[in-house]
């Protein structure tokens, strides 16, 4: 039975890396100068920036010079800074995406093992129930494409599962390395976003009463206290060096997103964020919610302190997105890594159900008088057939991207940007400044000092009031869009006068009138290029064909709801 248990983790394992190396594959971009580039989201492109520059000499800056931290994953940073010191850039981008799969791998694992603490040693079905696991780990689309695609929620999701599963070993063996192990999981996962300290809450309670609720004693509140303690040094060195190096005490796209948005504007935009995904998740929350009331309704809990903890884990990402007020893409790339969780909560609860059913006696006595398969294989069908549908019902929308049969969410866009900075590399002089809407690909792979038009790197834009009058990504059902809703383009373009400018309106503001004699459209290599007119920094004797200038039906940057630009 180990045997065939071993074979099955190994076999699903594969075909997880075979999948994700096609879906880097296709990812991946031919330019115009015929090479192969790789591309992430734009996000992740951003903190590429911030890495290259970092690993060069330059600092841990966008621009050289510009000290504004408008990145908001410092510990994926630093690891993406290892792959810019060793690859060029093509091929540190590829090493991140590779980094993606074993991220995956690696809380596949944790998973794993967290499930093994949902079930007694004995019980049946056990390793049934930890190869459904394993599947749950490795099946959430939103999850695996933010991790392939560079994001840090790769890196979160391991040290949120390591964090989980060394509360638990904690809790069941009260040993000093666990705890140890707890505090520096959490604390590294501050240093991959901030906002984890969330989920850092119902954690520490766990391992905290399981403590208390059997020694009281001085020096097990002593112990608690040094626990706390190690956790707080990450928090307060991160901020420490935050203060030394950028002179804030808050990242720059904490200031972009939450300053100046009312509590309850933002409460209701995260509220209308969040509806659509619980509502892709609502066959994981009927099973588990109702197993919770079931459990409650006794006089003894019997839902389980364990499967508790992860609940309360989904419950605390799902409470700060409300409170952050969402995000610009519905592909849950903040809350996905709370997913796997629940689905393993789910496919518990799917396997004691079909114990209970199948242990009954009319079920014993006339559905399986005379079975088609043995009676012991039974219940195992039933089961994969119930979690399978669990699993379709919550991936059911990301289908056509999971078979392949459709382009993942925003490659044509990676593309357009990556021959974009190509051609803006060939044409331009290193003085030439690029004016971006998207912050991260064109201004990687151009090597160019940029401007940032929405304020993720620049202060100014940042303390700007924002624009809470409509989103941008035309979700009819959002109040604004997170990030995207502070910009002066007065400033970004007319008075700084960008050499390449990506577009020149945003929402609800334009400079077109303005931009017609000042800006002209070149292409090179079949790329439109609008570049400032008479520009010292523009090669204009590599451009081929006539230059055309900006008139009025100028091609303006006015991202549709399947094209979005991407923002910390």
């Amino acid at each position: 039975m180990r045997r065939t248990y071993a074979f099955i983790i190994a076999s699903i394992g594969t075909c997880f890396v075979a999948w994700a190396s096609l879906f880097i594959y296709r990812s991946s971009i031919i330019g115009i100068d015929g090479r192969r580039y790789f591309c992430l989201w734009d996000d992740s492109m951003i903190s590429m920036r911030y890495a290259w520059n970092f690993s060069h000499g330059f600092g841990l800056v966008w621009n050289s010079g510009e000290y504004v931290e408008g990145y908001t994953n410092p510990l994926m940073t630093l690891l993406m800074a290892l792959a810019t010191l060793l690859f060029n850039k093509v091929e540190a981008v590829l090493a991140i995406q590779i980094l993606g799969i074993i991220f995956v791998l690696v809380n596949a694992y944790l998973i794993v093992s967290i499930a093994k603490h949902l079930v007694p040693e004995p019980e049946g079905y056990r390793l049934l129930f930890l190869a459904l696991a394993l599947i749950c780990a490795l099946s959430y689309y939103p999850l695996l494409y933010s991790s392939l695609m560079g994001m840090d929620t790769g890196l979160l999701m391991v040290l949120m599962s390591l964090s989980i599963l060394s509360a638990l070993m904690y809790a069941k063996d009260r040993r000093p390395a666990q705890a140890v192990l707890l505090s520096i999981s959490l604390g590294l996962a501050f240093l991959t976003r901030m906002d984890t300290v969330v989920f850092a809450v119902p954690i520490f309670v766990h391992a905290f009463y399981a403590r208390l609720r059997t020694d009281r004693s001085t020096r097990s509140l002593s112990f608690l206290f040094a626990m706390g303690g190690l956790y707080a040094l990450f928090v307060i060195g991160q901020e420490l060096f935050r203060w030394s190096y950028y002179g804030e005490w808050l990242p720059n796209t904490y200031t972009l997103k939450i300053s100046g948005i009312p509590l309850s504007t933002r409460i209701d935009n995260g509220m209308n964020f969040v509806a659509p995904f619980l509502t892709e998740l609502y066959i994981p929350l009927i099973i588990v919610g109702a197993a919770i009331l079931f459990a409650f309704g006794k006089e003894k809990l019997s839902f389980g302190k364990e499967k508790l903890l992860l609940v309360s884990v989904f419950a605390a990402l799902i409470t700060y997105q409300v409170w952050a007020g969402g995000d610009n893409w519905k592909y849950w790339r903040m809350l996905s890594p709370a997913v796997p969780l629940l689905l393993v909560v789910g496919t518990h609860e799917i396997l004691r159900a079909i114990q209970t059913v199948f242990a009954t006696e009319g079920i014993q006595r006339y559905l399986l008088r005379n079975p088609i398969f043995p009676r012991r294989y039974i219940p195992i069908i039933f089961t994969c057939l119930l979690v399978g549908g669990m699993l379709w019902s919550v991936n059911s929308r990301f289908l056509p991207e999971i078979t392949m049969l459709q382009e993942a969410y925003q490659m044509g866009l990676n593309n357009n940007r990556v021959n974009t900075a190509l051609a803006i590399e060939q044409v331009t002089t290193p003085d030439a400044t690029v004016g971006v809407f998207a912050a991260g690909t064109i201004p990687y792979y151009s090597g160019r000092p940029a401007i940032d038009f929405l304020g993720k790197s620049d202060r100014r834009i940042a303390r700007l009031a924002p624009n809470l009058s409509g989103p941008v990504t035309g979700d009819s059902t959002m109040i604004y869009g997170p990030g995207h809703n502070k910009y002066d383009l007065e400033y970004s373009i007319k008075e700084l006068r960008p050499t390449y400018v990506e577009g020149f309106r945003w929402h609800r503001q334009k400079v077109v009138g303005w931009a017609k004699s000042e800006y002209v459209m070149v292409k090179y290599e079949g790329e439109p290029l609008y570049l400032l007119k008479d520009s010292g920094n523009v090669h204009w004797a590599d451009i081929e064909g006539p230059l055309r200038s900006v008139r009025g039906k100028i091609t303006t940057f006015i991202p549709r709801p399947d094209q979005k630009t991407g923002s910390h």
